[in-house]
């Protein structure tokens, strides 16, 4: 095992995962100038480790482990879409969550917790905001970032389950950009996808 950087983050469910590559389809087919996730790649972000030597992504994926353990699975979905730093600066193109964000939230502070616990781990703690990349902005497009935004106020997913949170890799160059290194299951929930009908 060689070092890696390192994050935590919520697979996104397949069920947002099409709506999310037709709107980049889109998007990219606008002529934006953007470098744009591939579907293999989308994720919410829940805590940023670094850089980490084989030991210390051990103890990462041991402290994920125990916070999932303790957390009960939970649905989320997308609506609209913002830019990271500003709407001056555009630099990253996301779509926010509508569902999910307290619960999404609630497992950040808790794998925060967790790691600073840990003596081999010095997470970086950013604000939370939970969203899902869909782009990496070259330049603004021409018609205004602010125009596209208002463009895509109504666009949203269907609910999807969250199971597991997953210790990642960030990759340099090469697809895909990143690699799982520990998949930590939560607790069982109510998917309703999942619940059986009665039988009378």
């Amino acid at each position: 095992m060689k070092n890696a950087r390192t994050f935590v983050a919520l697979p996104l469910p397949a069920g947002l995962v099409k709506p999310c590559v037709k709107l980049i389809d889109q998007l990219h087919g606008s002529g934006m100038d953007a470098r744009w996730s591939e579907a293999e790649d989308l994720h919410i972000t829940l805590a940023f480790l670094g850089e980490l030597t084989p030991s210390a992504i051990v103890a990462c994926c041991r402290a994920a482990a125990r916070v999932a353990s303790t957390v009960g699975s939970f649905g989320i979905s997308l609506e609209g879409l913002g830019v990271f730093p500003s709407l001056d600066r555009p630099r990253v193109l996301w779509a926010g969550l509508r569902k999910g964000q307290l619960e999404s939230a609630g497992l950040n502070k808790a794998l925060l917790e967790a790691m600073q616990a840990e003596p081999l781990l010095r997470p970086e703690d950013r604000g939370f905001h939970p969203h899902v990349t869909l782009g990496r902005l070259n330049a603004a497009p021409e018609t205004g970032i602010q125009a596209l935004l208002g463009a895509h106020t109504e666009w949203n997913t269907p609910l999807g389950w969250v199971e597991n949170c997953l210790v990642m890799e960030a990759r340099t160059g090469g697809k895909p950009r990143y690699a799982t290194m520990a998949t930590c299951p939560l607790l069982p929930g109510d998917d309703p996808k999942k619940k059986s009908k009665k039988k009378y």
